[in-house]
């Protein structure tokens, strides 16, 4: 009975969101105002629920802000970036279609995505793959590997808010992510030769070398990031580093391509730049870290203002929109904090269940039942947990705070590191973001594609597979070896 009542918030939510007729926020919002009830109902008395449950709340709050700031400053960024007049690039030449394919999918979309978030990789990738003439459905699905590395998408706010919810910190997080990064990108990668050899474009075995090489050099270097600069950054700089290297020498080859694609690209080059200074950089390092730093629930979460990526995106779009004539620069400001709300909204309803659920007890009552009925084998199920809810949610964030203390609770006492456990959440919930519908009708209808949703979800379907079963591969071993 005590196990029922606990886990209404978390099967409220659920059940809403299989429904299709309440939005993330509805269900969302359900869910919160359940485990605020129920964090209540379990307090001695009236006066105490009220200052828990507030206490709780504004903790919630608080940790949701992390997350609502970049997102924020980050569509003002892509909004900001967007309006600049700039010239199209020429379109790449059939010879190039395999390349561009390979670029698209595995470098420039998972940048935007790393930098900017909420599926602007998508755009970027079928930009570059809509040329090539492939067929559509099969575009599409391409154009869902931009989303391979979520779990840095839009800084690694997701990954941050449940390094926050469980107690470690966000380079460890990221860092064991990216390890699992390093397994995961080699797991999918048959699925990407067989949507282009589909699709006309042929791939010879040193073609596949390569990209299995430029693939492991993305893994090594996202954790490189992690673990020597910024966990934020393990996306952005990872891959933009790797376009340099492949894709630098053959512009230099253009005389006027330099100049233009560094007209194009200083506003992110400041971005990683700026970030990685404050971190790597004496003494600005030092006074980033302890200046205006805001902490107001002592010790949970402090906020560095002046390394905040929020507050540097939000420069660089100030920077940016100085350049544009006053009504077009309102605009662009207006229509960014509008798209803002929904996801921001989103964001702390999440959190703020998760906080209240975890505080009233639901996720050790959930974590011990799912012990008890699955024994040793309990903790295999952490990828397919995380996998659902971020289907279900489309947001890693969203899904991290959902499930992020669920999945530490399944897997006690199973052997297997807590900070492993929390890794495979936030992977295999970030990864299966791209299969929810909101991504997949987002992918056809950039396409032109109508009532092409069931045919897009069906060739996209082999990539969030293969990325489970290397995860459950992965768990797997680690239990055994416990």
């Amino acid at each position: 009975m005590a196990l029922a009542f606990h886990a209404l918030p978390l099967a409220g939510t659920i059940l809403l969101l299989a429904s299709r007729r309440v939005s993330l926020l509805g269900a969302g919002s359900v869910g919160m105002l359940l485990a605020m009830a129920t964090l209540a109902a379990v307090q001695p008395d009236a006066g105490t629920a009220v200052a828990v449950v507030a206490r709780k709340a504004a903790e919630g709050v608080w940790l949701a802000w992390h997350a609502m700031s970049i997102i924020a400053a980050g569509l003002l960024f892509h909004r900001a970036y967007e309006a600049r007049p700039v010239a199209a690039e020429a379109a790449a030449g059939v010879e190039d279609r395999r390349r561009t394919a390979v670029t698209a999918c595995f470098l420039v979309g998972p940048f935007a995505e790393s930098v900017t978030g909420f599926g602007i990789g998508l755009v970027v990738a079928l930009a570059m793959l809509r040329p090539l003439d492939l067929p559509p459905v099969r575009a599409a699905a391409l154009g869902l590997f931009s989303q391979i590395l979520v779990p840095w998408g839009a800084m690694g706010v997701g990954t941050r808010v449940g390094a926050e919810l469980v107690g470690v910190t966000f380079a460890d997080l990221g860092s064991t992510s990216a390890l699992l990064m390093l397994v995961v990108l080699p797991g999918v990668l048959p699925v990407f030769w067989w949507l282009i050899h589909r699709s006309g474009i042929a791939s010879r075995p040193a073609d596949r070398l390569r990209d299995l090489l430029l693939v492991l050099a993305l893994g090594g270097l996202i954790w490189a990031t992690n673990r020597f600069v910024a966990p934020e950054l393990g996306g952005g700089l990872s891959t933009g580093l790797l376009l340099l290297l492949l894709e630098g020498p053959r512009r230099l080859r253009d005389p006027a391509a330099l100049p233009r694609l560094a007209g194009r690209l200083w506003p992110y080059a400041l971005l990683v730049g700026g970030l990685m200074a404050t971190r790597l950089l004496p003494p600005l390092s030092g006074w980033t870290a302890s200046w205006l730093v805001l902490d107001p629930f002592d010790g949970l979460a402090p906020l560095p203002v002046l390394r905040h990526p929020s507050s540097w995106l939000v420069l660089l779009a100030m920077a940016l929109l100085v350049r544009l004539p006053p009504g077009a620069a309102g605009g662009v400001v207006t229509g960014a904090l509008r798209a803002a709300l929904m996801p921001m909204a989103t964001t702390l309803v999440f959190i703020v269940l998760a906080v209240c659920m975890a505080a009233s007890g639901g996720a050790a009552l959930f974590g011990a039942a799912w012990r008890e009925l699955a024994g040793p084998f309990a903790v295999l199920a952490t990828p397919l947990f995380g996998a659902a809810v971020g289907m279900l949610t489309g947001s890693n964030t969203a899904g991290n705070a959902l499930m992020m203390t669920i999945q530490l609770n399944l897997a006690a006492g199973s052997g297997v590191p807590p900070l492993l456990v929390a890794a495979l959440q936030a992977v295999s919930g970030s990864l299966w973001t791209m299969l929810n519908p909101g991504r997949i009708v987002m992918a056809a209808s950039l396409l032109g594609l109508a009532r092409a949703e069931g045919a897009v979800y069906r060739a996209s379907l082999p990539i969030g597979v293969a990325a489970v079963l290397v995860l459950l591969a992965v768990v797997a071993v680690a239990r055994f070896a416990a």
